[in-house]
């Protein structure tokens, strides 16, 4: 967390240096800042605190979002992360007993409030970006044991997180966004009475719409 607390600190002041700076370009903008939308699709590579979680697959995200005032803006991102494990389960003797698969999931809603200054014009602007704010996780566990027969259970879980996020985007030919960037969220959890830590960087690329 020491780490992520320096980062932290040297994003925002990287963005209020930033906001400062171009605070005059976007005054003389004859276009309100207040009516930007944007509709991202991205999936992500992820880095987990914790090594049970190596396995998790994605996030795979839908992020809609939109100005607030100039270069302030508001956006929710809807993501998914999963990770599915299979064994064989032997006797003593080493003789082929049963199968078991288990399916780890999560689905996230993360709303970040926003700071995304504008470099350049509508056609083609280079956006910096910074975001932070809570996110709220359902999770869930669901166990398959092929014994004479299959039986299933599953249990599921409701938490809320904290997540930081950073990067910078592209919008080209006024309507086409894309963006790479770095996030760190932190998301705990408890099913069936075992702790899991969800949190950890992922890394990812995003592309879309913006109007």
């Amino acid at each position: 967390m020491k780490v992520f607390s320096k980062f932290l600190f040297i994003m925002s002041f990287l963005f209020i240096f930033s906001a400062v700076s171009f605070s005059e370009v976007y005054a003389q903008e004859s276009k309100s800042r207040s009516n930007d939308g944007w509709l991202l699709f991205g999936y992500s590579y992820t880095f987990p605190d914790s090594k049970s979680m190596e396995g998790l697959q994605g996030p795979a995200t839908v992020t809609i979002g939109g100005d607030l005032w100039r270069f302030i803006g508001l956006e929710v991102t809807l993501g998914g992360r999963w990770a599915t494990n299979e064994a064989a389960l032997y006797t003593g003797n080493n003789q082929y007993l049963a199968s078991y698969t288990e399916a780890l999931w999560s689905f996230d809603i993360k709303p970040y409030l926003m700071l995304q200054p504008k470099i350049g014009i509508d056609l083609i602007s280079l956006r910096p970006y910074f975001g932070i704010g809570p996110s709220f996780h359902f999770s869930g566990l669901n166990s398959t044991l092929d014994l004479i027969g299959k039986s299933s259970t599953s249990t599921s879980s409701f938490d809320v997180g904290f997540s930081a996020k950073a990067g910078v985007r592209l919008q080209a030919l006024k309507f086409l966004f894309v963006g790479v960037g770095t996030e760190y969220l932190y998301h705990k959890t408890k099913l069936n009475n075992k702790n899991y830590d969800f949190s950890g960087w992922t890394v990812g690329a995003e592309v879309g719409l913006i109007w």
